[in-house]
């Protein structure tokens, strides 16, 4: 019915994630109601980019299967949006190029948003994955909250030029602790600090997130699957050598 194969369920068994309802005198497992219910949730989890170590300490933690359902809707929901809006932005590139006219620059970049509800998400999968949230949100919040529309505009396409220049390094082999990668992280400390206050753990702890946190690792793995690795790690060896 799920779609699950007997090999998966058994592995499920024997890591502790989904125990059968009962195991038969031949040894066949019985799933009930409330097993099939927590199936649900792992594949739930799992689209959403959780690996199996997470789905558990999620489950772990849950009290009340309603509310925690209720989050995985609002994150799908969340999710359901976010690819609408990169599908309204390809359909318009593609009808400018069919046109052969100029799409504005603001119209290219729909998609890779940046605001309050962005923040709420991303510390929801924090607290899901970890179990902790981080006091860098509010540092976040307290630093935006008298941005207009314009100014996240303006932090979204600063950040994405500094990824675009570092995608062109990364591709053309450029090592992550060159001194023409610490160049653009030199004005990616910039853009930051706007937002947060930077020290070598916290920029260390930020480039982490580029792998870890599922959304964020999806924005960069559509521009190249290398990417989010490379930033974290040239992050990292920024750090050591211009922070400390």
């Amino acid at each position: 019915m799920s779609g699950v194969t007997a090999r998966t369920l058994r592995y499920y068994h024997e890591i502790g994630l989904l125990l059968p309802a009962r195991v038969g005198a031949n040894g066949f497992r019985y799933y009930d109601r409330l097993e099939l219910l927590r199936l649900q949730e792992i594949l739930l989890l799992r689209e959403l980019g959780l690996d199996l170590t997470q789905i558990g300490q999620v489950l772990a933690g849950e009290r009340d299967r309603v509310e925690a359902l209720s989050g995985h809707y609002q994150r799908l929901v969340a999710e359901r949006d976010r690819v609408d809006r990169l599908a309204r932005t390809v359909a318009a590139t593609i009808e400018s190029l069919r046109e052969g006219t100029a799409m504005a620059v603001e119209k290219m970049f729909e998609g890779f948003p940046f605001g309050p509800e962005v923040l709420d998400e991303l510390e929801s999968q924090q607290i899901e994955q970890t179990g902790t949230g981080s006091p860098y949100y509010d540092q976040v919040r307290a630093a935006t909250a008298d941005w207009s529309d314009a100014d996240y505009r303006r932090f979204e396409q600063d950040s994405t030029q500094i990824e675009r220049r570092l995608l062109e390094l990364l591709r053309a082999g450029v090592r992550c602790d060159d001194e023409a990668v610490f160049v653009v992280l030199d004005e990616d400390v910039a853009i930051q600090q706007r937002v947060l206050t930077l020290d070598a753990d916290t920029y260390v702890k930020l480039g982490a997130a580029f792998v870890a946190t599922p959304q964020l690792r999806a924005h960069f793995d559509r521009q190249d699957p290398r990417l989010a690795e490379y930033l974290r790690d040239a992050m990292a060896a920024y750090a050591r050598t211009r922070m400390e």
